[in-house]
């Protein structure tokens, strides 16, 4: 088996489409030879490059009718919420396609885009697909796709001896397609899928050889207590998969504002992955909370101003 940690160094250092041929071995079962794809786009030396966030226009979650307590603020740009954070790479996370071309231009200047393919539903992956591959050819800061809430679960609703792949907006055959798709293209494009500690379930192992990188994420601020214990149970499932941590702002399930300690912790576990080699990076979630003077938001810009410049 590779070892995880020099490979994700090496994922981290080695530029063009070149692939590392390899066995990825899954527990409970699965099993799948397959070349392992390195991005085309080379992260830098300082844990900065290495950072991302996750991106959402104003008022999607936020206001007096958003399902979260977000309180409200002015809208603020997703480049102007990573300006903000001193983070130069953004996911770019919305339901629809936009309504006019100028949208795009505040992205001129951003270091790396990925762009979501669907957004929980096959109907929205249909809706997106077409227009989402046709920036390929007009963004050349875009290195990515991320299929966001990809799985329909949570791993107390499957059998815990269940050996069927796990309900998800794309079927095998689907995201089998669609990963045979970004191989052809001329420019290596990563395609990435958010999964949560609660579906860390056997399931998820089938899809896994189609996708290049699995960005995890904690739902629940209390969950973050359990950090280590999560991430252990993630690399027993995933063992090498290149990942990126993803780090909230806001505790989504418990609808609140998240707790400073929380925010400490997790991204005190965070930084030691990185050292370690456990992750590729982390990303920030999200820039529609950054002009809301929320304590977690002001801890993390904090410690990126501190951290961002430092080299491995």
């Amino acid at each position: 088996m590779i070892n995880r940690r020099k490979f994700l160094k090496n994922a981290s250092i080695l530029t063009g489409a070149g692939a590392l041929s390899g066995l990825a071995v899954f527990p409970f079962g699965y099993s799948c030879s397959r070349p392992v794809t390195i991005t085309s786009q080379t992260y830098g030396k300082n844990l900065r490059d290495h950072l991302w966030m996750w991106g959402h226009d104003s008022g999607v979650y936020d206001g007096p009718d958003g399902i979260y307590n977000i309180p409200l603020s002015p809208p603020i740009s997703m480049a102007d919420g990573i300006k903000y954070m001193g983070i130069p790479n953004v996911c770019v996370i919305r339901h629809g396609i936009p309504e006019n071309s100028d949208y795009l231009t505040q992205f001129d200047d951003v270091k790396r885009i990925a762009w979501t393919l669907s957004m929980g539903s096959n109907e929205s992956y249909q809706t997106l697909k077409e227009y989402v591959f046709g920036l390929r050819d007009t963004m050349p800061n875009l290195t990515g796709y991320f299929l966001d809430d990809f799985f329909r679960f949570s791993g107390s609703s499957l059998p815990e001896d269940s050996t069927e792949p796990a309900p998800a907006a794309l079927s095998i055959e689907e995201i089998k397609q669609l990963y045979n798709e970004t191989l052809s293209y001329k420019r290596r494009l990563d395609l990435a899928m958010v999964l949560y500690t609660h579906q860390l379930h056997p399931a998820i192992q089938p899809y896994m050889q189609y996708v290049d990188v699995v960005s995890l994420w904690i739902w629940t601020g209390a969950d973050i207590q359990k950090i280590e214990e999560n991430f252990k149970k993630y690399r027993l499932l995933v063992p090498d998969k290149r990942t990126l941590l993803g780090i909230y702002m806001w505790d989504f399930g418990g609808k609140k504002e998240l707790d400073q300690n929380f925010m400490i912790k997790q991204l005190d576990y965070a930084y030691r992955l990185y050292q370690e080699g456990e992750i590729e990076g982390m990303i920030f979630h999200c820039t529609p909370l950054v002009n809301k003077n929320l304590q977690a938001v002001e801890y993390a810009k904090e410690w990126i101003a501190k951290h961002g410049d430092e080299r491995k």
